[in-house]
């Protein structure tokens, strides 16, 4: 019989501590470890020749990082940006572009969430863009998990 402090931490390492990151018309759920920072929204240099989802690149920590609008590579518009626009900085981590971190063009504020396995569940009833791997339900409500080696590979074409 497992006793009850052992019960209690067994399931603390179960959550996985998360973001909601805010972007047009939804919120897109991911682990907390992804994000390597959410800074302010600055002067987006424009990228030569560049696909409509690639805005154009700032200087992070001394480091060229492009930034992307989700809506467009995910087949979506882009509309226009709420006062609250940030970046967050994404940890880049398939291999398939050169580029260590990218940016995604949020509207607000993350927030954190800590979830297990059973507080996430599939949202059928959502169709999943080019850019999402599932439509999902938490507490805080609807958000979806974006596909992080589709957009890595999309930067990959840079």
């Amino acid at each position: 019989m497992k006793t009850p402090s052992r019960l209690k931490a067994q399931s603390v390492s179960n959550l996985v501590a998360s973001l909601l990151i805010p972007v047009q018309n939804k919120s897109l759920l991911v682990p907390n470890i992804v994000v390597a920072e959410v800074v302010s929204l600055q002067t987006i240099a424009p990228l030569a020749d560049s696909p409509s989802w690639a805005l154009g690149s700032i200087l992070w920590r001394g480091e060229q990082v492009p930034v992307m609008s989700f809506e467009i590579a995910n087949s979506q518009v882009h509309a226009r940006d709420s006062e609250h626009a940030r970046l967050a900085v994404i940890n880049a981590v398939s291999g398939q572009s050169r580029f260590k971190y990218f940016a995604i063009l949020v509207q607000g504020i993350p927030r954190m969430i800590k979830l297990t396995q059973d507080d996430v569940r599939e949202d059928k009833q959502v169709l999943v863009g080019h850019g999402e791997k599932m439509a999902v339900i938490t507490q805080l409500g609807k958000a979806v998990i974006p596909d992080l080696e589709y957009l890595e590979a999309l930067l990959g074409k840079l």
